[in-house]
């Protein structure tokens, strides 16, 4: 019994070695043990507006409920999005149809019991037919057509103003006063939708004029002056839709536009002209390049060419910035290399050379690999998405399992699979094999060192069995004697 202490020692220290935490992993056996978390998929996309919803809501606004109720749903109506265009076009369709009498006939008892307050800025529409004492079929329809005119200013939307524009028309003119208010309110989001108007009817144009006018928007040059890139896309292409011929130099302004999107909206504005802009189109061509263009090309031919003329130049100062890096890669200045190609793809994310850039970034990020990760794996993702071919591609995406599985294990979290992944896609990463090398040398190692203090136990147990077996027996003789 005197070897019970050492006996007790060691199996303590069997314990704790058994016990010792082992580092968190990853792949499979780690992921059947970790919740399950549905991979982020974005917005979805919301469905549009019906009309039985839209009507639902709109006859909470026109039903005998109580004001606080009414008033309620009408800003229930108002906070609509851009999916309920449709059904609100439909809806203002069928108001349009109504009784053109009824609806003068309201307006009359509305400015009657406004005292001439209905021209006002501060107007309230709405309010002042839930104010009205008349209430018959004429007051239902200015109320619903006053509720859908804040729905579309709210929305704001070219496409919302269009059907702002399109209603200064209906019963007579009587929301015209209803309509410029919302025009002084939003500016010039409204301009597109006016601009189109010029080739409406008469009255429509002649409101429209007065508008533009009244926001400093009377010219071509004017109304291009304005500070969202998407409304000046929009006036781009209203002046192409109604063929303005005054705007076409205004429009040749933008089709070498830094702005993508602005270039884009010039260069299909003025292709819209056709042959109504060819002798525009011919000018142009022959002020950037020195020479005329043949006679047989048309509009379009002169405008593809106008337009590879204008990329050229534009693109002249990008591709030199390409050059620059492309030469301090060849000398080994893998830092100035990169922050010049940054440049290039700053003004010109899809240049038709940015291939060339991959070997330049793909040597950067093996520099960077071991004394910045993240920032290599930035480097490695930037060049995956330049377009490089089959083969480098998989050698970046290779290089990226592996910098991520290495980030993953300065946070304990040990990932076999990861490393494989790194393998498969490109045998020749040294680097990926000889930590997966690692990670199944130290499982290897950890099982044996289980397996020993297991067995190790198994010895101890056995022999403290046998001690007291011993014991026992010895017990058992001293008793019969």
């Amino acid at each position: 019994m005197r070897n019970t202490p050492i006996l007790l020692v060691a199996i303590l220290w069997a314990s704790a070695a058994a016990a010792e935490p082992e580092p968190q992993a990853t792949g499979s056996a780690a992921a059947s043990s970790a919740p399950s978390t549905p991979a982020p998929t974005g917005a979805e996309a919301r469905a549009a507006l019906s009309q039985d919803e839209l009507s639902a809501m709109l006859a909470k606004v026109t039903g005998d409920g109580e004001l606080p109720a009414r008033q309620a749903a009408v800003k229930d109506v108002v906070n609509l999005g851009q999916d309920a265009l449709p059904a609100i076009h439909k809806r203002l369709e069928a108001e349009r149809r109504t009784s053109t009498i009824g609806v003068s006939n309201a307006m009359k008892a509305l400015k009657e019991e406004n005292e001439g307050r209905m021209n006002a800025d501060g107007f309230d529409l709405v309010e002042a037919v839930f104010r009205s004492k008349k209430k018959d079929a004429g007051a239902k329809t200015i109320l619903v057509t006053a509720t859908l005119i804040r729905t579309l200013a709210r929305i704001g939307s070219t496409q919302a103003t269009r059907e702002l524009v399109a209603l200064t028309d209906d019963h007579g003119g009587a929301f015209r006063p209803e309509i410029t208010r919302q025009v002084k309110a939003l500016g010039e989001v409204f301009v597109p939708a006016l601009i189109e108007a010029r080739r409406s009817s008469q009255e429509i144009r002649r409101w429209a004029n007065l508008q533009l006018e009244g926001l400093g928007k009377k010219t071509a040059g004017d109304a291009a002056q304005v500070k969202s890139s998407q409304v000046l896309c929009d006036v781009l292409r209203a002046f192409g839709n109604i063929h303005d011929v005054e705007a076409l130099a205004v429009i040749l302004s933008f089709v070498n536009s830094d702005r993508a999107q602005v270039r884009a909206a010039a260069r299909e504005a003025l292709a819209s002209y056709g042959g109504d802009g060819l002798w525009k189109l011919r000018e142009a061509y022959q002020n950037l390049t020195g020479k005329p263009t043949p006679d047989g090309w048309g509009a379009e031919q002169v405008a593809k060419e106008l337009f590879l003329a204008y990329d050229r130049v534009r693109l002249q100062e990008v591709y030199d910035l390409l050059e620059s890096g492309l030469k301090k890669q060849k000398e080994g200045d893998l830092d100035g290399a990169t922050q010049d190609f940054d440049k290039v793809l700053a003004r010109q994310p899809l240049l038709d050379r940015r291939s060339e850039m991959v070997a330049g970034y793909m040597a950067y990020g093996a520099k960077n690999a071991e004394a910045d990760r993240v920032k290599a794996l930035a480097v490695y993702r930037k060049a995956a998405r330049l377009d490089p071919d089959k083969d480098r591609k998989a050698q970046i995406d290779s290089q990226i399992a592996y910098l991520e599985a290495m980030e993953l294990e300065t946070r304990g979290v040990y990932d076999a699979a990861m490393f494989k992944s790194a393998l498969q896609l490109d045998p020749t990463n040294d680097k990926a094999r000889a930590e997966l090398e690692r990670i199944e040398f130290d499982a290897e190692a950890k099982q044996e060192k289980s397996r020993r203090v297991f067995a190790g136990i198994a010895v101890l147990v056995i022999a403290i069995l046998g001690i007291f077996a011993v014991g026992a027996r010895r017990l058992t003789r001293l008793s019969t004697t």
